[in-house]
């Protein structure tokens, strides 16, 4: 409920009957007051019970009518031609001020229900446009009036912040756009939030979250208003019409969400990524302005950058997104047969340094789109991700990898394929089972699944990472640490890790010849990969030269352009006949017994 503290009307109530002296005394100051600056309206207004008053764009009382005046308790000489400011000092802030304020700012009718705590009751304001002037009209709010407004405005109100709701962003938005109103949007994305409700749980959770509402709104200038959208998304409306203030007034906000958060002797940093628009520029309906508005915060999260701004190509590229993401949850679950294209699995050999004999290949998922060809994963992972769609992708590779493998067994080969499983595979419960199903109903070895996992992926959660690993290592299936070097684990970690392979990143193949560090570094990663019994693949290396270096450093396979690029499965047949002859390659195993 809104609270009118500093809103006084006398020691009479608004509505009570005075003295009939008083009121011939104040009819008479009202008359006066008439005389000064009276319309027909005004006149017209001076008759009824609710108090009325007339003002300015400079805030002096042009007109008032007796209700007023008894309100009061002042003659009207002392009120018209005065503002109500230097009438009454505690009228700023009040019910009265903030509805002709807000009127006055917006030009467009507003209402304002409060309790004033100086008579004690329910008023209800009411404020419109008249010419350059605005008139206020206030009177008591009955228990109905009330109810109603407090229900309306609890479905305006977000419960745990107390700030206004996507619903009321949406109404106003609409309300100033009506009105020709300019300005602009910034959709705000708490970044690293979640760490907060993962280590201390919901209800410190919580109280951080009203801590950053509090200092976003400590940030907010005139006209400004903050509205909470989802669970950690916000939307800083303001008058800003141009690109530069409205990437000033985001920035500001930013820079007090950044600031440290101490909860439980802990200290979290959080951050925060944004998308802006202007209006009426950028669009002159409220849900076009908020999607807009999503897009570039998509884009800066993309791109990793504070803010974007929304542009034509911004919407252009949300379309084909939003076409892709169609298609390709129609290609993935079989919805649509032929008319999303296909998926399948292009293989890249990885070869033996020694001999350069094949010892196996890496499974790279590829799309063919019925419209734009061949897509590569770069152009549908990260509609994926955000599809939440990662663990039904890598079941379907795990699947098919399996079909392929016993084809490979059928035709006598026995190499292993590996595949790269994401981070939310690596956290699904029913990852091992969904494994050891799909062994089993292709027939194939389990030491001829070997599964590749980031280092970043790897290390986010040591003890689930551990407990899976030790799983899957347990049905025999090979385990692969992938761009190792990019992360920030260690070798006192692998050892934790039931691991039987080592793969450098490419990064540090190509920087190889040309730059001393990385040349260290990879002849480092294999010797102590080496120590701890793992076998090491250098990944990237694209020339001979390249290769001829891994081979002194006695790395033990490259996986590259230099060596094989990836091909179809018919074709990467023809490949392993041609580098080691009928019959295949056998696995290299890792001498490294597994962890469990």
């Amino acid at each position: 409920m809104h609270e009118d503290r500093d809103l006084k009307w006398g020691a009479q109530p608004i509505a009570a009957d005075a003295d009939a002296d008083v009121r011939a005394d104040v009819r008479a100051d009202a008359e006066v007051g008439a005389a000064f600056d009276a319309s027909p309206l005004d006149v017209l207004l001076s008759g009824i019970g609710e108090c009325v008053v007339r003002v300015d764009a400079h805030w002096v009382v042009r007109h008032c009518n007796p209700a007023y005046l008894h309100g009061l308790g002042l003659p009207a000489a002392r009120v018209i031609g005065q503002t109500p400011f230097a009438v009454r000092p505690d009228f700023e802030g009040s019910l009265f001020h903030r509805v002709i304020e807000a009127c006055r700012r917006e030009r467009r009718p507003r209402l304002g229900i409060g309790f004033s705590k100086a008579v004690g009751r329910w008023l209800m304001v009411r404020a419109f446009p008249f010419g350059d002037d605005i008139v206020a009209l206030a009177n008591d709010a009955d228990e109905h009036t009330v109810g109603q407004f407090e229900l309306a405005r609890e479905a305006l109100r977000d419960p745990l912040t107390g700030i206004d709701n996507k619903r009321a962003l949406l109404a106003e938005l609409e309300a100033r756009l009506v009105q020709g109103g300019r300005g602009g949007l910034g959709l705000i994305g708490l970044r690293r939030f979640n760490a907060i409700n993962d280590t201390l749980g919901h209800g410190l959770g919580d109280l951080a979250l009203m801590e950053v509402v509090s200092r976003m709104q400590a940030t907010l200038l005139e006209g400004e208003v903050l509205y909470r959208l989802t669970g950690v998304e916000f939307v800083l409306l303001s008058p800003a019409c141009d690109e530069a203030t409205l990437r000033e007034r985001v920035m500001a906000m930013a820079s007090r969400i950044a600031q440290p958060i101490l909860l439980r002797d802990q200290i979290f940093v959080l951050g925060s990524l944004a998308g802006g628009v202007l209006f009426p520029s950028h669009g002159d309906e409220a849900p076009l302005l908020l999607r807009r508005a999503a897009l570039a915060l998509r884009q800066a999260k993309r791109d990793g950058m504070a803010l974007a701004l929304f542009d034509d190509e911004l919407e252009a590229a949300g379309r084909l997104r939003a076409e892709l993401e169609q298609d390709f949850r129609a290609v993935l679950r079989g919805t649509a047969p032929g008319s999303a294209g296909w998926l399948s699995l292009a293989l890249q050999p990885k070869g033996r340094l020694r001999d350069r004999a094949v010892i196996g290949a890496e499974a790279l998922i590829r799309w063919q789109h019925p419209v734009r060809g061949a897509l590569t994963p770069a152009s549908f992972l990260p509609i994926a991700q955000e599809c939440q769609l990662m663990v039904e992708l890598d079941r379907w590779v795990i699947d098919e990898v399996l079909r392929l493998q016993r084809l490979l067994i059928d035709g006598g080969h026995r190499l292993p394929i590996s595949i790269n499983l994401s981070v939310e595979s690596l956290a699904d419960l029913l990852l091992v089972e969904n494994v050891q199903h799909a062994i089993e109903r292709h027939g194939v070895p389990p030491e001829l699944l070997e599964i590749e996992i980031p280092e970043n992926a790897l290390m986010r959660d040591v003890e689930v990472s551990t407990r899976v690993l030790s799983a899957l290592s347990a049905l025999g299936v090979r385990l692969s640490i992938d761009d190792f070097g990019t992360g920030y684990s260690s070798f006192a970690y692998l050892a934790r890790f039931p691991v039987h392979t080592l793969k450098i990143d490419r990064s540090f193949v190509h920087d190889m010849v040309s730059q001393t560090s990385s040349r260290t570094i990879v002849h480092s990663l294999v010797r102590l990969s080496h120590a701890l019994q793992l076998q090491v693949v250098a990944e990237g290396a694209e020339t001979d030269e390249e290769m001829e270096m891994l081979r002194r450093m006695q790395c033990d396979a490259v996986q590259g352009f230099g060596y094989g690029r990836p091909q179809p499965f018919t074709q990467f047949l023809d490949f392993v006949h041609q580098r080691c002859g009928c019959g295949g390659a056998q696995v290299v195993p890792s001498s490294r017994p597994p962890v469990h």
